[in-house]
């Protein structure tokens, strides 16, 4: 049987579902995995077979627009949805045109497309007959749980409000998803797609989530299409090695503090190093800096700070003394799974709800938004994350318990048993 799976965004996006597809491919299916064009080598270096989703996605949160979207400096829920909305439309076309294309070559049995392009897959393979699963790496699904409610009102309880809730936030997505979707039905020749066919879709789509209950509990009103499987989780690659300058940096003191934001492009990393420097200065505290996409690099570092381009985080993480983030969903649960305590500067999306859980699970310190990074609250988070006794242990029992799931072996039997049923 041929599966296409689709992983649209950036290394945090594209990693988790390249885990899935590797377990399914062992299971025996044939696998296809669509990504931006510049992760053909990360796809096929895993082994998969890769089409390319005609988007640059590190060129494009490299633009001026894209900078604006991802640096969380304007802390405007307007200004985000709207930058949100105009790198949709400017890349809606080459999406399109790729996922129309790649699915009619490869004529899989299967779909499998987290949010950002389940509305365009959804129309495909209703057109060309095909079975649609939904990959969720955030809970999407609509509930009055406030633990799976990604704007919950009220966090703590199981409450209609935090239903209405999600519909706003859904309601919101459908506005940036608009008009994409609607060239592609457009195209195929089929009806417009509404606000209320969006969230049918979400909720009413057979559902995969690369989480863990541990993290976020299943919502009793979740209907049993949706399954949480635990995290699509990769370790390290066998044939990766750290540089000697990596490995002699750990051996030189108490294990650091890693700090990085990934994919997240900044519009003043300068700025955003120094702050990092200062605060690991004031709190007394070694440190290893990310790079990332941001270009987060400073000249003549301290000898108590190491930059660094790459290391995978299942490999790096267990070996630091907290973890700082911007609190993607990957880079959230290798943090879980490390047993470290973590701690999230939240730039966008659902970077605040990750902060949230780690918070209120008692296994990192309270989360910060980016337009709120200052040497004084990120020095104090350092502080909390590395005083509190109790706080390191929850974390290292919660990813100790982890570590014992295999979300992609139970992701796979899932997807398995759907099928068997159709």
């Amino acid at each position: 049987m041929k599966i296409f799976l689709v992983a649209f965004g950036s290394h945090g996006d594209v990693q988790p579902i390249l885990s899935l597809g590797q377990g399914l491919r062992d299971a025996g299916y044939h696998v296809t995995l669509a990504a931006g064009m510049d992760f053909q080598k990360h796809v096929e270096r895993a082994g998969l077979i890769f089409t390319p989703i005609d988007v640059d996605i590190e060129g494009m949160m490299n633009t001026d627009i894209g900078k604006e979207w991802l640096d969380g400096s304007s802390h405007n829920p307007r200004t985000e949805l709207a930058n949100m909305k105009r790198m949709a439309e400017e890349s809606a076309e080459g999406i399109n045109r790729s996922m129309l294309r790649a699915v009619t070559e490869v004529d899989a049995d299967v779909l499998i497309s987290g949010l950002m392009t389940l509305p365009t897959i959804q129309a495909i393979g209703r057109t060309q007959n095909k079975r649609v699963i939904a990959s969720w790496l955030t809970p999407f699904p609509l509930t009055r749980s406030g633990m799976a409610g990604m704007q919950a009102p009220l966090p703590g309880r199981y409450s209609i409000i935090n239903r209405w809730a999600g519909y706003f936030i859904l309601s919101v997505f459908y506005s940036v998803f608009d008009k994409i979707t609607n060239q592609m039905h457009q195209q195929l020749g089929l009806p417009h797609f509404t606000r209320s066919d969006f969230i049918s879709l979400i909720n009413q789509t057979p559902s995969v989530s690369g989480f863990s209950e541990q993290v976020v509990p299943r919502p009793a009103d979740w209907g049993p299409q949706h399954h949480i499987t635990g995290y699509w989780h990769a370790p390290a690659p066998s044939d990766w090695e750290p540089s000697p300058a990596l490995k002699a940096f750990l051996e030189a003191g108490d294990a650091p503090i890693y700090i990085g934001f990934g994919s997240m492009a900044n519009k003043n990393p300068q700025a955003t190093v120094a702050i990092m420097i200062e605060a690991l200065q004031k709190a007394n505290k070694r440190g290893i800096i990310l790079s990332g996409w941001g270009g987060l690099k400073a000249d003549d570092l301290p000898e108590s700070i190491f930059s660094l381009d790459y290391a995978p985080h299942s490999w790096l993480f267990p070996r630091m003394a907290g973890v700082i983030h911007h609190g993607g969903a990957g880079t959230t649960s290798a943090a879980l799974r490390a047993g470290v305590p973590s701690m999230i500067v939240a730039h966008m999306g659902d970077q605040p709800y990750w902060g949230r859980r780690i918070k209120e699970l008692g296994v990192g310190a309270a989360p910060i938004r980016r337009h709120k990074l200052t040497v004084d609250t990120l020095a104090k988070g350092i502080i909390e994350m590395t005083s509190d006794p109790q706080m390191r242990q929850r974390a290292a029992d919660l990813g100790a318990r982890l570590q014992a799931e295999d979300g992609v072996a139970k992701a796979v039997a899932t997807i398995g048993q759907m099928l068997d049923r159709k």
